[in-house]
């Protein structure tokens, strides 16, 4: 049996994902009450699996093999479900689609020639963005099939609907910016969490 119960799994799931987080953004990610997370931090940082600075924990080097362990075993049914299995092939292809749009957000083509992109025109961006939005909402059927197995994964829609409506309001930064909840971060977090649940290596 796992050394980790679920709510320390949930708890250091998001630190590892993040690298830092603050328990605060534990609770909104996992939707554990933020007292309950302190607790877990507390239990996790006595097991050594994380670091605890001011505000912020860290994960430390033995975080990862536990919470492979602890996947394995919360995570078998999931495994072998064949329907999210189909699914998260489905996924890969949707992934490769949004790598080459972010890079459309970064960079430009100009005679041929990447360069990166200033945002200065307004029209581009607006049909990169409409892009990723489609890409995002064709996410809805794993999201919700894997929510049906662990109710954690219900977090993913509502950060991707959250952000999507600020850009939408005109804050573009959140479309890639590393220190917001942008939506190349909680791309980022989904896929990394999807490998570790499915127990699978990253392909890209």
């Amino acid at each position: 049996m796992s050394d980790l119960d679920k709510v320390d799994y949930d708890v250091l799931n998001v630190v590892a994902l993040k690298k830092m987080a603050s328990a605060p953004t534990i609770a909104i990610d996992t939707g554990v009450d933020a007292a309950d997370v302190t607790a877990a931090l507390a239990r996790l940082s006595a097991q050594g699996l994380v670091v605890v600075v001011g505000d912020a924990a860290l994960p430390t080097d033995e975080a990862e093999p536990a919470l492979a362990a602890a996947a394995s075993e919360y995570y078998a049914d999931l495994r072998g479900d064949p329907e999210v299995g189909e699914l998260v092939e489905k996924f890969e292809t949707v992934n490769s689609q949004f790598l080459t749009t972010m890079s459309s957000w970064q960079q430009i083509d100009v005679g041929g020639r990447k360069v990166a992109n200033d945002h200065t025109d307004s029209e581009y961006d607006d049909k990169v963005i409409s892009r990723i939005e489609k890409l995002v909402a064709r996410l809805g059927p794993l999201l919700a099939g894997l929510a049906g197995h662990d109710g954690r994964f219900a977090a993913y829609p509502r950060r991707f609907a959250a952000t999507i409506e600020t850009i939408d309001a005109g804050q573009h930064d959140f479309v890639s910016s590393p220190t917001k909840d942008s939506v190349h971060n909680i791309w980022f977090e989904l896929h990394e969490d999807l490998l570790r649940t499915l127990g699978r290596e990253r392909t890209e």
